[in-house]
């Protein structure tokens, strides 16, 4: 399927240029607003339909705070929404949430499932790489230059400069499932099939497949210069403290071969055919060139390696299948990203389109996302047309994209709850309605229990690393190691003094929670004091730093107390709250899932709603709920967890057991409202 980027007609009302202004910006994206809304008109009038009813704002504040930052509304930020009178306050929204952190914390949690990110995959560094995609995302980096870092990306793992390797690395000694894993998730197509013989249901080859492989052929992922680059003086220090200290030398050697790891090569541009080559067109172990799909261009020009030699597969050497003796690096990395992020490639621009516009409203305009073939058709082609050529006019400004979709009248329907039996057909009268991501209903969760959820930690690992990790970043850096640094990482590493780093570890958490749980004390004391003088105002103002230093108290945890998501090991550890609800283990991709499990229901039974959020008076939630006057509990309740107040039926629901016993009264209608589908689906 090949769809025509620039199209005249669909585009006219676009001015293309090298870059906006914030005015020309805000123009562009009001145009591609309007449009998309005449698009899906057109369409459902085709179809017979209508569009659904526009949402009020307690349904759109609840909805964009969900959809741009991955989490509800607190009770301050619905309120300051509703009483506002702004003729424009959901597009002012809109841009204030976009470029809040809380945006980056959500994009973050879709590509790491995308792109199957991992804090640590065997002995791969990952935390370079997490660094790197949050950096991406907090500067809004044109999504084709974020692609094109990742598929020419060069240097060693640890160096935080180089956190773009984490991409090939993920893949490491894997080139030929990494180019399957990159067309697939950049121009949305399935090359897998052709790995092992010709594509059975589409036009691609074998051949065509390793053509592909080729522009990244001569790919290493171990620099062996460090140790490699002591002088004989250095050599002999090296030899006699191995004699000395064989366990640390040890230990220290399996870490210096992980600081040699990266990726490194600009690509040769040749590939070898497999042993047992099935393919039409070719023979086992013949080295081929660079040739891209679609369009079979060549990019550069190898000279293939004439010798005998060179014709050899390498034996008995660990992944030497592609080890094409006497190749030549010449940029086919360089010209293999340029290729695939171009606006003229007919499936780059299609592809993210379709992406964000079914995290948007819930389903692609081309389903699957990532099963795009000749034969494949959008459900609206002049708006998927018009889409792609809206990302080439945007300069693949993400965040400009998603305003455009969030500020339509499209966007701003009703959600349609009603079956969609045929995907190729549905004309979006409205977004679709679905159950919150694992990651949005932990973050909803945490947003209840903690103030200022918002931020960014630098590392999702405990402090036991950091001296370490330093040193090793300053060697990636600097690509150099000296016999004294060797020592020192030997001695660091040493079983002892790591059970000490631990032990010392432990006492600064202990420490640290017991100076919290003093000053909780001293200011539950002041609370009391305040109270009983009737100083309302110093009683809220202590309850709110009360909140903050139990937030303190429970962030010092061993796995990142109640994070953000995107602030905690990628993905989490097994049994996790985040995995039971569906979070991807990151070994395929997009391997997410959010269908109702009874593990699920566990969790939330078992005490966590009430431990974590209704029994303890110092979450967000409950010292709301306890600042609030009587009278008004019930819908304080509500409008901190549902953004909305309650209907006159549920009021007298809840009311006589607010009147009998305040206190079970609040754990019962906080826990029925976490379970209810009202809290945990995206209306």
């Amino acid at each position: 399927m090949k769809f025509p980027i620039l199209t005249v007609i669909l585009i006219s009302c676009l001015s293309f240029g090298a870059s906006f202004s914030e005015a020309q910006l805000f123009n562009e994206v009001a145009a591609i607003t309007k449009k998309i809304d005449e698009l899906v008109e057109a369409k459902l009038v085709e179809i017979g339909q209508k569009r659904n009813r526009e949402i009020d704002d307690e349904v759109f504040v609840r909805r964009i705070y969900l959809d741009v930052t991955g989490r509800i509304p607190t009770l301050e930020e619905t309120g300051k929404f509703l009483a506002s009178k702004s003729k424009t306050k959901r597009a002012e929204l809109i841009d204030q949430l976009l470029d809040s952190y809380g945006h980056v914390s959500r994009q973050f949690n879709y590509w790491a499932d995308v792109l199957r990110v991992r804090s640590r995959n065997n002995r791969i560094y990952g935390q370079t790489y997490i660094n790197f995609l949050k950096d991406s995302l907090e500067q809004n980096q044109p999504y084709d230059q974020f692609v094109r870092e990742l598929l020419t990306s060069e240097g060693t793992m640890f160096d935080p400069d180089h956190g773009a390797v984490g991409y090939y690395l993920r893949d490491i000694n894997m080139p030929e499932d990494n180019m399957s894993n990159t067309v697939r998730v950049f121009l949305g197509t399935r090359l897998e099939c052709a790995q092992c013989h010709d594509h059975p249901y589409d036009v691609w080859t074998q051949r065509d497949y390793f053509e592909m492989v080729a522009f990244t052929g001569g790919m290493k992922f171990r620099d062996q210069g460090l140790i490699g680059g002591l002088d004989r003086s250095e050599r002999k220090e090296l030899k006699e403290f191995s004699k000395s200290e064989p366990g640390k030398f040890v230990r220290t050697k399996r870490l210096l071969r992980a600081i040699e790891t990266g990726v490194f090569g600009s690509g040769t541009g040749l590939a070898r055919l497999p042993e047992g080559f099935m393919g039409a067109e070719g023979d086992e172990n013949e080295i081929i060139t660079g040739k891209t799909m679609f369009d079979r261009q060549s990019l550069v020009n190898p000279k293939i390696p004439t010798s005998k030699q060179s014709r050899k597969r390498r034996k008995n050497k660990k992944n030497s299948q592609q080890i094409i003796l006497g190749a030549k690096d010449l940029g086919s990395r360089t010209a293999y990203a340029n290729w695939m992020t171009s606006p003229d490639n007919p499936r780059f621009a299609t592809t993210i389109a379709n992406r964000l516009w079914k995290q948007s409203m819930g389903l692609g305009l081309i389903e699957p996302v990532d099963t795009i073939d000749d034969s494949t058709t959008a459900s609206n082609g002049a708006l998927m047309e018009f889409l792609a050529a809206s990302m080439v006019a945007l300069d693949f400004d993400r965040k400009a994209f998603l305003r455009a979709i969030y500020n339509s009248r499209t966007y701003q329907s009703q959600a349609s709850s009603a079956d969609i039996t045929d995907v190729a057909s549905y004309g979006f009268n409205g977004p679709v309605l679905r159950r919150m991501t694992a990651e949005q209903l932990w973050d909803s969760l945490v947003a209840l229990a903690m103030p200022d959820v918002d931020r960014r930690s630098e590392t999702a690992y405990s402090p036991i690393d950091s001296k370490r990790n330093v040193m090793i970043q300053a060697i990636s850096a600097d690509g150099d190691v000296s016999v004294q640094e060797i020592i020192e990482l030997a001695n660091m590493e040493s079983k002892g003094n790591l059970k000490k780093m631990r032990r010392k570890f432990a006492d600064q958490v202990k420490d640290a929670r017991r100076e919290s749980m003093l000053k909780v004390r001293a200011l539950n004391k002041k609370v009391n004091q305040a109270r009983s003088k009737g100083n309302l105002q110093l009683v809220n103002e202590l309850m709110i730093q009360r909140a903050q230093e139990v937030a303190s108290m429970k962030a010092k945890t061993k796995f990142g107390g109640l994070k953000r998501a995107s602030e905690l090991s990628s993905p989490a550890p097994a049994g996790h709250f985040l995995r039971e609800f569906g979070q991807s283990d990151r070994e395929q991709i997009e391997n997410a899932n959010s269908e109702p499990a009874v593990t699920q229901v566990l969790s939330m039974m078992n005490g966590f709603i009430e431990n974590s959020i209704a029994k303890d008076k110092n979450t967000v939630l409950m010292s709301n709920v306890l600042k609030a006057n009587r009278s008004d509990v019930i819908d304080v309740i509500y409008l901190t967890m549902l953004a909305r107040r309650p209907t006159g039926k549920e009021l007298r629901t809840w009311a006589p057991d607010f009147d009998k016993d305040p206190v079970p009264a609040y754990n019962d209608l906080i826990w029925t409202i976490a379970n209810s589908n009202e809290f945990i689906f995206v209306k």
